[in-house]
């Protein structure tokens, strides 16, 4: 594997992680406006992964674009 290519697939999984990060967190919104404890708490822990996956996501793509300059 060529290291362009390598940035390539890094790239992609990057705007992969971004755009998986933030479906999940759209999707635990509804689970969030319940009035039952359990259900907010476990949506909660969806919504940080989430937002987990959207930060990892983001430093990869920044790094891989600061490395091109």
């Amino acid at each position: 594997m060529t290291p362009e290519l390598v940035k390539t697939v890094c790239r992609a999984i990057a705007v992969v992680c971004i755009a998986i990060g933030g479906f999940g967190s759209v999707l635990c919104v509804p689970y969030a406006l319940t009035p039952f404890l359990n259900v907010i708490t476990a949506a909660g822990i969806y919504f940080i992964a989430g937002a987990v996956m959207i930060t990892g996501g983001l430093i990869a793509f920044i790094l891989l674009a600061r490395a091109e300059k």
